[in-house]
């Protein structure tokens, strides 16, 4: 009689295959994390019983088994734990659950259909089929634990499948420098290095047409997109905001997401769609322009945490929010990429947010006179040395001001005759200098030399009737006054850096 309860204990452990829909629950992440804990049970409830043995699947693209498990409980009906909350995609009703433990993670190597197929198992394997309970044999059990012996799975390392932050490219990175050294210009080589996952040396080394081309075609395919912070822009802009909408010549208000909501979840469906394969995924890169200029606390809010590297989705610290307008979850893929630019002669520089900088790399682009030989249209123009001219300038600027303090050498590379010196002197270099030295002409004059500055405190204004201890001071101190750029000959722009000229 023990003999035949024994033998009947043995037979009632049962073989099922459990599915989980990828577009409902984020079953990879959850076993890399270790957070899977319970299964819904929607068919079978009366049958599937502590002790029965489970083959876990994830259906679509990346189908496969992930997991091999141990059922622990009876169906219960209840909710999934807290700790598995963040890993479903949408709302979970109550329903009935079983516990399981975990007995083969195979998060970072599943067991594929074709390995299936290629054991001869996949007789009455109703893998892929619709819905989530189904009947397994001990046979298609073992053969997947089988595999699993074979190819050592389980002692795989266990590598991180998002983007390593130390590596280049970063996920948040500001490329910063002074004015005129092709920042915005660079963002469009780092942009294609990170859509095509290339080194940036690599991509530097094509022509610019080229890469402005598949720039051009990324951009329209919505995988990059470019926005400029200003005054005015704000977290309605970005995020998402309450716009009015004329429908039938009526006003009517409504909820509308913003750029870096919209490209977040272009971003996320590649990740949904290429789900268990992480080196297929496509980038997605947000080109911020001036983002020094904008109110950075107010303009990303409360996602301020999450576009932190590892509280990205799918990373092992992931953070999720509800937006505030459109009451839903909302979480930044770790395939969208933030490139900034920053012009460290904005005074604006000084008050980036603490917290926001700390979260992003910074890329210096500094101003470089020795490119001018190398990339300038004509190095030598008018028998003015553009290269020596730089060089002198940024270092009297430095000498009193600070090394942040220069001329970025792009304005020089377009420069084919005297004329077109004078243009960029008189529409870039001097207007920066008056923001640099406060309009202070005398300093600029230690910059540039007398040619450039005229000295008008010989000049006399008869003040009217009125008594003042000064007037006569005032009447006679040091004036400066900017010489019309059009006057300027080839030797003033030479005794910049060769006074004896």
């Amino acid at each position: 009689m023990a003999k035949e309860n024994n033998s009947s204990a043995a037979r009632s452990v049962a073989y099922w295959l459990f599915q989980s829909n990828f577009k409902t629950l984020r079953l990879r992440d959850a076993l890399r994390a270790e957070a899977l804990f319970s299964f819904p049970v929607r068919a079978h409830t009366d049958r599937i019983r502590s002790g029965d043995k489970v083959i876990i699947w994830q259906t679509g693209k990346a189908q496969g088994c992930y997991a091999l498990a141990t059922v622990l409980s009876d169906p219960t009906v209840t909710d999934p734990l807290p700790e598995e909350m963040p890993y479903y995609r949408e709302a979970v009703e109550t329903e009935a659950r079983v516990t399981i433990r975990i007995d083969y993670n195979l998060w970072n190597r599943p067991v594929t259909a074709e390995m299936l197929q290629a054991a001869g198992t996949v007789d009455s394997f109703y893998a892929g089929l619709s819905g989530t309970n189904y009947r397994a044999t001990e046979a298609q059990f073992e053969s997947i634990a089988s595999l699993v012996a074979q190819q050592d799975i389980l002692h795989e390392p266990e590598t991180e499948y998002f983007i390593n932050p130390g590596f280049y490219p970063p996920l948040n990175l500001i490329l910063h420098g002074p004015p005129g050294t092709g920042k915005t210009f660079r963002t469009i080589n780092h942009a294609v290095a990170i859509i095509e996952n290339r080194p940036l040396e690599e991509v530097d080394l094509e022509p610019r047409t080229a890469l402005k081309k598949r720039f051009d075609r990324y951009q329209e395919a919505g995988r990059i997109d470019f926005v400029t912070f200003h005054q005015s822009f704000a977290y309605e802009d970005f995020i998402e905001g309450i716009k009015p909408v004329v429908e039938n010549d009526q006003v009517n208000y409504r909820v509308e997401a913003g750029i870096f909501q919209k490209l977040c979840r272009r971003a996320a469906e590649k990740v949904t769609e290429n789900a268990g394969d992480w080196d297929s995924v496509p980038r997605f890169v947000l080109i911020i322009d001036e983002i020094n200029r904008g109110n950075l606390p107010a303009i990303f809010g409360e996602l301020i945490s999450l576009i932190e590297p590892n509280k990205r989705d799918g990373c092992a610290e992931q953070l999720r929010t509800i937006l505030p307008y459109s009451k839903k979850a909302f979480s930044v893929p770790a395939n969208l990429y933030l490139l900034g630019t920053m012009n460290t002669a904005d005074r604006s520089t000084e008050s980036l947010d603490i917290a926001l900088r700390r979260r992003f790399s910074f890329l210096e682009v500094p101003s470089d006179h020795t490119l001018i030989s190398e990339l300038a249209e004509r190095p030598m123009v008018a028998g003015v040395d553009l290269e020596r001219l730089l060089q002198a300038i940024n270092d009297r600027m430095e000498a009193l001001l600070d090394e942040q303090a220069r001329i970025g050498h792009a304005y020089f590379l377009q420069i084919r005759d005297l004329d077109d010196l004078r243009g960029v002197f008189e529409l870039h270099i001097l207007p920066l200098l008056k923001e640099y030295f406060y309009h202070d002409l005398a300093k600029i004059g230690l910059i540039l030399g007398r040619a450039f500055i005229q000295d008008e405190r010989n000049a006399t204004t008869k003040f009217a009737n009125f008594d003042h201890p000064y007037a006569e001071e005032m009447l006679h101190k040091q004036r400066f006054r900017l010489k019309p750029v059009q006057e300027l000959e080839e030797r003033d722009f030479i005794r910049i850096y060769d006074p004896e000229y």
